[in-house]
Order: C-alpha cells, then structure tokens, then sequence
C-alpha cells in the first residue's frame, strides 16, 4: 500500500536542556506527516466539503517504542506506509530513521471521519481515496525535502 517518506532537521525548539528529541514532538510529526502524505495524493483531509461537513481523521489509538535518541541537527526521515485499510478506518506505521538506524516507531489507527453542529461520525473512507491509498506509485509533496538515501 501506499507509502511517504520526507526529511525534516530536528530543532533546538524541538529539543530537551540536553538536545535530546522531547519524545512529544514523534506524536506531532505523525500527525503532520499524515496530512502531508494526504495533501500529496491531493486530498485536503480537513477541508469542509460542498455539504457543509468538516472532514477529519481523528486517531483512535497508538503504540510508541523508542529506540535510540535523536539528537539537535539531526536530519532525520519520516516513513509513513498505510498498513491497514477497513471500511470506516485506517492504520498507518511510522518510523524515524537517522540515516540506516531506526530512532524510533510507531503505530497508530485513525476513522475516516465528518462532523458538524450535532457532532462527528465515522463514515466509510471513498471509493477514490482508497484507490489512492492502495497506490504503490512514489509520492512526493513540493513543500517538503524527499530524503536522499
């Protein structure tokens, strides 16, 4: 299934008083990276569509184990591969790599989701996005680095 990967600098701000990674930060790039890879399909997961409703995929649940410490500068890579399509939900598995080393990885499970004044739902995820999420075609987004392996 589909596959993302992009560069990113850990920085200062990023960092605890010893310029290690504040572990945080892996939980936030997982959802930013999520809606880069979905924003490079072409596909605003948050927009609000023609009949009013906020899209969104709200995440359900994930499992983290670190590995090793990500350090001030480094360059480190985001690979995101979508590991599980249902019909209302998805998983995704993430890991971060300096350079070979995996720093750390994750798990995690989002719905394919719409809500509005009386509240959010889960709805089966469309019938083009999920053809978009079985591509095994290279993604790329003109807003982030691609890593140079």
């Amino acid at each position: 299934m589909r596959e993302f990967r992009y560069e990113r600098l850990l920085q200062w701000s990023e960092c605890d008083p010893a310029g290690i990674i504040f572990f945080p930060h892996y939980a936030r790039w997982m959802v930013e990276g999520v809606n880069l890879m979905f924003l490079a399909m072409g596909i605003d997961p948050n927009e609000v569509t023609a009949s009013g409703m906020q899209r969104g995929l709200p995440s359900t649940g994930f499992n983290m184990q670190f590995l090793a410490p990500a350090k001030l500068h480094d360059r480190l890579v985001h690979e995101i591969v979508v590991s599980r399509l249902g019909t209302k939900s998805l998983s995704f598995k993430h890991r971060f790599l300096r350079r070979e080393e995996c720093l750390a990885e994750a798990e995690e499970v989002r719905v394919w989701a719409e809500s509005n004044a009386s509240g959010l739902r889960a709805i089966a995820v469309p019938e083009p996005v999920r053809a978009l999420l079985k591509s095994t075609e290279p993604l790329t987004h003109p807003l982030v680095r691609s890593p140079s392996y």
